[in-house]
């Protein structure tokens, strides 16, 4: 029977035993619609309520219960098998999850937290407002309680706060036949059993072995002689950029975490290793589009934390742009006379210089979270891009010879009353040296300053992360305000050279 049979059947209160529907579950495409559940709760029926939470994903569960109000929340949790509704709770976004725990009794909440995988709770834990914290804490396990607490005391985004202890754990000197006993025994409370880890007597780690290796060996055969003793590990203050690394260069589901003896803590998983990325890919890309990072959802963030977050970076780079004009009039008093001209060009310049360096910044970044480009070989990099960056320069300055005269001649471009003068007073009314000299201005500036652009967008970035900043810091809308400095000045002083020498 499938899901599209049960709700009118529920509307007429007739059902009174229904069996799983098998093929739906883990399906994450299969969405539970939020007025058939609350439908269900509202006729109190606890039976297809059961049925109805077991037969879908929990994340898509978890969807719907979020569109309950309070009452109906105490409903569900109170009804629903524990081992299912702790599943749910971990995918519900924070705010669901404390209206659950304000209406829940301290009995009814330890049911809740008890089946929650600890790594679930510690971010939980870590995520509540102060005054709901000693709820939970009561209604938790002291063993539980002391796992946490210890994992809270870890350096804040290291692999210590990301682990898990449920893992299975057995000895080199165990059998094949003792450690298939004890995933059989142990192995639906942990977080995976298709890699389980070896110890020696002192508890340090010295080796993994895999389910189907353990499948394909005698029962007696002896752990040491059949476990890989090549693996990957991280130890507790490692930080968690450093662990998706690991993870996406060693393709691994599973990493091991240890102190700095080797002894085994805990275990992060694939899962949690997606969650990082996400958070990281997050940040970076909040940094480098100049705001403040905020690991809040949007529509939950306060509007004067919007504000912060986007009006310090906009006064820090009105400040750099200061310098920009400080420039422009320093240098602008001895081209006067062509000023309404070459204003007309400077949008253009600026722009592409900032295009330029957003390409090279952008790509920079990203090598560098990935690991491809580090401060060991900036040297060999930046030749790279020095090279790219002077070709790219010279097709530029080749190809904008030709667009500006074709502006010019073309009237795109009007040269206006004050430029006619100047053709006569200066250029004894040839017009055609005028636009030629325009036009190798603006070759040249191109020339020098696309090199600059790429450049700096690959330096600044990699400078940030030799003093150990996030190299995102040096944002495209920095590098550029800096490049638009740098591009005024080579564009007004090969004015004055090219311009006035003729």
């Amino acid at each position: 029977m499938n899901n599209d049979e049960l709700e009118p059947k529920i509307q007429e209160q007739e059902i009174k035993e229904i069996e799983v529907d098998s093929t739906i579950k883990g399906n994450v495409h299969h969405q539970l619609n939020p007025d058939f559940l609350k439908a269900t709760i509202h006729n109190h029926n606890t039976n297809i309520l059961n049925v109805t939470v077991n037969s879908y994903d929990p994340v898509n569960v978890a969807k719907a219960v979020e569109t309950l109000d309070q009452e109906e929340l105490l409903y569900f949790f109170k009804a629903v098998n524990s081992d299912d509704s702790a599943e749910v709770f971990t995918y519900l976004d924070q705010d669901t999850k404390e209206k659950v725990i304000n209406a829940f009794t301290s009995k009814q909440l330890h049911e809740l937290v008890d089946n929650m995988a600890t790594d679930d709770l510690v971010d939980f834990v870590d995520e509540l407002p102060a005054n709901l914290v000693s709820k939970v804490w009561k209604a938790t396990d002291p063993d539980d309680r002391a796992r946490v607490s210890a994992y809270l005391n870890f350096k804040e985004d290291s692999a210590g706060t990301l682990m898990t202890p449920e893992y299975l754990q057995v000895r080199e000197t165990d059998t094949v036949k003792y450690a298939i006993d004890k995933i059989r025994a142990k192995g639906q409370d942990m977080e995976t059993i298709w890699e389980i880890f070896v110890v020696d007597n002192k508890r340090k780690l010295v080796g993994t072995i895999t389910l189907d290796v353990l499948l394909e060996n005698d029962e007696d055969e002896i752990l040491e002689n059949i476990m890989k003793n090549d693996f990957v590990s991280v130890t507790v203050n490692t930080d968690q950029e450093v662990v998706w690394k690991a993870f996406r260069k060693y393709d691994v589901s599973v990493i091991p975490v240890t102190n700095n003896q080797m002894r085994m803590l805990g275990i992060i998983t694939f899962d949690d290793a997606m969650d990082i990325a996400s958070e990281e890919i997050t940040e970076d890309t909040q940094i480098t589009s100049a705001v403040i990072p905020n690991d809040e959802p949007y529509l939950k963030t306060r509007v004067w934390k919007l504000v912060r977050n986007y009006a310090v970076w906009l006064i820090i780079l009105l400040v750099l742009n200061t310098f920009t004009s400080m420039t422009m009039s320093y240098l602008e008093s001895p081209l006067n006379n062509f000023l309404p001209l070459l204003t007309a060009f400077i949008p253009a310049i600026m722009g592409t210089d900032g295009n330029a360096s957003d390409q090279t910044a952008t790509i920079t970044v990203r090598e560098l979270a990935l690991g491809n480009i580090t401060t060991k070989n900036y040297y060999k990099a930046a030749f790279k891009e020095l090279r790219a960056a002077f070709i790219t320069a010279l097709i530029l300055a080749a190809f904008s010879f030709g667009w500006m005269l074709i502006e010019l001649y073309t009237g795109m471009v009007t040269i206006g009353e004050t430029s006619n003068s100047v053709i006569n007073t200066f250029y004894g009314g040839d017009r055609n040296l005028l636009f030629f000299s325009i036009s190798g201005l603006i070759s040249c500036t191109f020339l020098i300053t696309i090199v600059l652009a790429k450049l700096l967008g690959i330096s600044l970035p990699v400078l940030a992360k030799a003093v150990h900043l996030d190299p995102a810091v040096m944002s495209q809308p920095v590098i550029s305000t800096i490049l638009d400095i740098l591009s005024i000045v080579v564009y007004f002083l090969l004015a004055n050279l090219i311009i006035q020498g003729l």
